[in-house]
């Protein structure tokens, strides 16, 4: 019961907000944006990134890896106009500065506050704090503070369908929220910044008044790694020196793991001896996939599904499979895709306009809404020319480092 309670006023906000009046309260709130207090800062400025998540619970998701690496990227940085300081809040106590990644203790007296010049950055995806302390984030915003955050997709208010009633509301709570304190957003794709500019306007009556810009994505895990040297001593729970495919994400309705099991089933009936490798946590609304997954004839041997790979053993994971198929029905930016590409490894996916940018270095794509038949015959052809070597994959130019310096010349 203690989500329920926790969501009641988001459940009584939305509830009584509807969509001329979310128009008329975003207009509002923007409206006072202009008459903050601006002024020259009196020091260095100070940069607040917010770790609330990471910082207490790090599930190595491929957010969170995101979220990760641009930090560590950031210290690397150690840009000589900004003093870092990363910030976290909790139930017992709002955004504090925390000694990550040492920790993630708080640092003692030591609240956010802000002065001319300082910047919180909404780096995690922390939809309950920011819900939580939006009158903090006012005062910060008030003090002449600025305020951005990272967008990484709009899926839960375009697709709600795709995602739990929860995540659902706590997602346009945070997005309500963000919308009526932000300067500018930073996007992760192209197709993450349209589709922000679209929902702005559509939901919010937006059509100007904020900054955008898309922040190139990294690939390498390595470098969204505390302890890049653990790598080489972290074990592979299965059998690496057996071909096998690999799929990475959290088992949900959008990621479409239900069609290439299903695909797999059919190659593997006429004989395929073909390993279908699944790495990621269970999510919602797939109770049916999980059953089918573990009741089905290859589960154990040439279907294995691991819900609890770290970071250290995806690495190494990534190295050793012959390519990763991305299924997915829609993503803002699609993570694993880029990061198979960046070791070197071929890539299969739906085919869609988000993984179409990706064609020149080397992906393959199955049809969007193809037969079990059709797909099956893509994933054949795809491990065919594998085996023969065609595929000429490229790795991206984009790194961590270059994610960093994109993001402090565009908030600066």
């Amino acid at each position: 019961m203690k989500p329920f309670w926790d969501l009641l006023p988001d459940r009584i906000e939305q509830a009584a907000t509807s969509g001329p009046i979310r128009k008329l309260r975003a207009r509002w709130q923007r409206s006072r944006l202009t008459a903050m207090p601006s002024g020259r800062p009196t020091g260095p400025r100070r940069l607040y990134v917010d770790l609330a998540v990471i910082s207490r619970h790090d599930a190595g998701t491929g957010i969170q890896r995101v979220v990760r690496a641009l930090a560590l990227a950031l210290l690397d940085a150690d840009p000589a106009d900004w003093d870092i300081r990363f910030v976290a809040a909790d139930r017992r106590r709002s955004y504090h500065v925390v000694t990550w990644p040492n920790g993630g203790s708080a640092v003692p007296l030591e609240e956010m506050t802000a002065r001319p010049g300082d910047l919180f950055l909404g780096l995690d995806f922390s939809l309950d704090t920011v819900r939580r302390y939006r009158s903090q984030l006012t005062r910060f915003e008030r003090a002449g503070g600025r305020l951005w955050f990272l967008i990484c997709d709009l899926l839960p208010v375009e697709r709600s369908d795709w995602f739990s009633p929860n995540n659902v509301l706590r997602y346009k709570g945070w997005l309500d929220t963000i919308v009526g304190l932000a300067e500018g957003f930073l996007c992760i794709s192209d197709q993450t910044e349209e589709d922000l500019h679209r929902v702005l306007a559509d939901r919010y009556g937006m059509d100007g008044g904020y900054r955008t810009d898309v922040v190139p994505m990294g690939h390498d895990i390595r470098e969204s790694l505390l302890d890049p040297m653990e790598v080489a001593d972290t074990p592979v729970r299965f059998d690496v020196t057996a071909p096998f495919s690999l799929m990475v994400g959290t088992l949900e309705p959008r990621k479409g793991h239900a069609d290439i099991v299903t695909a797999y089933s059919e190659l593997w009936k006429q004989g395929s001896d073909e390993r279908l490798v699944l790495v990621g946590r269970m999510g919602w609304a797939v109770e049916g996939l999980r059953d089918a997954i573990r009741a089905h004839p290859e589960h154990g041997a040439k279907l294995l599904w691991f819900d609890d790979v770290g970071d250290l053993e995806l690495e190494r994971i990534y190295r050793a499979c012959r390519g990763v198929i991305i299924a997915s029905h829609a993503e803002g930016f699609g993570l694993p895709l880029i990061e198979a590409l960046g070791y070197g490894k071929p890539v299969l996916a739906r085919d869609l306009p988000i993984f179409r940018i990706h064609e020149r270095l080397g992906v393959r794509y199955f049809p969007t809404d193809g037969s079990v038949l059709q797909t099956a015959a893509s994933i054949r052809q795809w491990i065919g020319e594998i085996h023969e070597g065609s595929i000429d994959v490229r790795r991206p130019d984009a790194n961590w480092t270059l994610s960093a310096r994109t993001l402090l010349t565009t908030i600066g």
